[in-house]
């Protein structure tokens, strides 16, 4: 699974990939050359998995991960140019950077700092850039179907011009009703507006206490969309203090917890992720899956070779483990059975994959 992060010019998005992945990329605020890429991976920390761990303490614990990516700022009203429009479409869900803090050293493209009208023009610009491979690919669809008529090509034309029209009214394609055929046939093109977005306002310090309350900057009730706080100059401070001292300070700013496992639990709630877990022979680990993911298919994830041979699977809900105290006693008590290819996967199992060679 892979986040970009993207914005437009020092908004924080390097501040919050820190954060995020514990980088320590140093931030300049008056560079003006533009970087490559910065990527990490990042640990999905989970509770359920520390508990079950606790079970297993000669096993190495191993979180689900996500890959980040970090661009550079993008141009104020030249996202549909941008050399990092391919990065973008790599993603699997989008994080918006947004301006919300006062710096009298940094001058807003705009003349002045409105966290609302830079998401709104974000959005247009996203709009935009996908109007533009559209359009192209419209143009090339009439080119040919005047030399040769092609069922395939006429239905593409049909649904790209549906969703033309959609974008042209300030529509994105993830709030457009597309049946299965029609999601199919303009998977290839990864459309911007077509990803989760996840609108992330960096706030002023002085702003601190309306973290929880993203809906002062911006309200969005649209399909697909999240919208989140984070003060980055207070969270980069905290986050470099440890153990009783970090958590003093937190309380002291009024901080439930850091705004990164917040992003975490939102994007896997807008990337309709779950996460199912395994106890191997030497590890104790968690997969992130889409929901809906059937046992057969999480076998897969794992090995081919657990796939191919698929027999069975021993499913346990976490919790019924870490009340029965061990797999042992879980079994003697009925807590385990078996099911088969076609099980739906659920948030919290706990799997043993029985398969043949």
């Amino acid at each position: 699974m892979k986040f970009v992060i993207f914005g437009y010019p020092k908004t924080g998005k390097t501040t919050f990939f820190n954060l995020l992945t514990g980088a320590t990329i140093e931030i300049k605020k008056f560079e003006e050359k533009e970087e490559a890429p910065h990527i990490r991976t990042c640990s999905v920390p989970d509770n359920r998995l520390d508990e079950i761990s606790k079970l297993f303490p000669e096993k190495k614990r191993i979180y689900s991960s996500i890959d980040v990516v970090d661009i550079a700022g993008l141009s104020w009203g030249k996202v549909k140019s941008s050399a990092y429009l391919s990065l973008l479409r790599t993603a699997d869900g989008l994080i918006h950077v947004v301006r919300a803090f006062e710096d009298p050293e940094l001058v807003h493209p705009q003349g002045s700092v409105n966290p609302e009208r830079d998401i709104k023009n974000m959005e247009e610009e996203l709009i935009l850039s996908d109007l533009v491979v559209i359009e192209s690919r419209l143009e090339k669809i009439e080119h040919d179907l005047k030399r040769k008529k092609s069922p395939d090509e006429e239905k593409e034309k049909e649904i790209l011009e549906k969703i033309k029209d959609k974008l042209n009214v300030g529509i994105a394609i993830r709030e457009i009703d597309l049946n299965e055929e029609e999601q199919r046939k303009i998977r290839g093109f990864s459309f911007l507006t077509q990803k989760p977005l996840i609108h992330l306002i960096n706030l002023d310090e002085k702003d601190i206490h309306l973290i929880e309350s993203p809906e002062s900057f911006y309200s969005s009730q649209k399909k697909g969309v999240k919208c989140l706080c984070f003060c980055g100059k207070i969270e980069k401070e905290i986050s470099e203090l440890e153990g009783e001292e970090r958590e003093l300070f937190l309380r002291e700013y009024g901080l439930k917890e850091f705004s990164v496992n917040k992003f975490l639990k939102i994007s896997y709630e807008l990337l309709n992720l779950i996460s199912f877990f395994t106890i191997g022979k030497n590890e104790v680990k968690a997969w992130t899956i889409k929901k809906g993911t059937s046992a057969y298919e999480g076998a897969g994830i794992i090995h081919t070779d657990i796939q191919k041979g698929f027999i069975k699977a021993e499913v346990i809900e976490w919790n019924n483990l870490i009340d029965a105290g061990s797999l042992k006693d879980a079994k003697e008590k009925g807590m385990v059975r078996l099911e088969g290819k076609d099980y739906e996967i659920k948030d919290g199992d706990v799997i043993y994959f029985r398969f043949g060679k």
